[in-house]
């Protein structure tokens, strides 16, 4: 989730500094997929009268632009059928989140995570709330659909009740906070969001199950403490 998120959010920045984004109403969104390399593949895509459309395309290594930008009108291809998969799939997690009445914990746009389908066609989509301030980590207001080859959604689920921005501060003479504290009541376990949020939060991060901490940082379980606290 991490990479796929560097991806599209440097990747939208370097679109973003070439044109003005508002000046193109056709366009979209974005999808990010796996290339043999081991690398990214970010695409910009738009929507014509005969379908959806590569706007741009880049080659990521996590954050940092390899190659790519916007291509010029005779370079611009359909949408691959795993593209137009993932598009599909988008479209349809949209009407599953407004039908469920999911709100975001923040008042800019939220960030979409969209991965490849599976073996059997369907695609996972995240809606995640987006960070608008520093030392500001929203572990609320995220969403997880997945959607199947044929439009309908296999499963949809919210990964908190209520919105959870949580800040690091440091102590009362400077002293570097040693971690974040979030409770999580849906689960037995922690989820990919805590997982995903860590990397984000310059500390670790505790994760409150039936009293015992899971502790992570960086993508990592580091341990599990039981009876925290007693």
């Amino acid at each position: 989730m991490y990479r796929y998120d560097q991806a599209a959010w440097h990747g939208t920045d370097a679109v973003a500094a070439q044109v003005n984004l508002r000046d193109y109403p056709e366009l979209r969104g974005y999808l990010v997929e796996p290339l043999d390399n081991g690398n990214l593949s970010f695409v910009f895509f738009a929507e014509d009268d005969a379908g959806r459309y590569e706007f741009a395309r880049l080659e990521m290594d996590g954050s940092k632009v390899l190659s790519g930008g916007i291509l010029e009108s005779e370079e611009r291809t359909r949408l691959s059928p795993r593209l137009e998969a993932m598009a599909d799939a988008r479209a349809s997690a949209i009407d599953e989140l407004k039908r469920q009445e999911w709100r975001f914990c923040s008042n800019s746009p939220a960030n979409t995570l969209i991965f490849p389908p599976d073996d059997e066609g369907t695609v996972p989509v995240y809606f995640l709330t987006s960070t608008t301030e520093a030392n500001l980590f929203p572990f609320g207001g995220h969403y997880r659909i997945d959607v199947k080859a044929d439009g309908s959604v296999a499963a949809s689920r919210k990964f908190t009740n209520s919105c959870l921005n949580l800040g690091l501060r440091k102590g009362p003479n400077g002293e570097k906070p040693v971690g974040i504290g979030v409770s999580h009541l849906l689960d037995e376990e922690p989820t990919e969001i805590h997982y995903f949020q860590s990397y984000y939060v310059p500390a670790k991060v505790f994760v409150m199950i039936d009293g015992a901490a899971w502790v992570i940082e960086k993508g990592k379980l580091d341990e599990k403490i039981e009876d925290f606290g007693q």
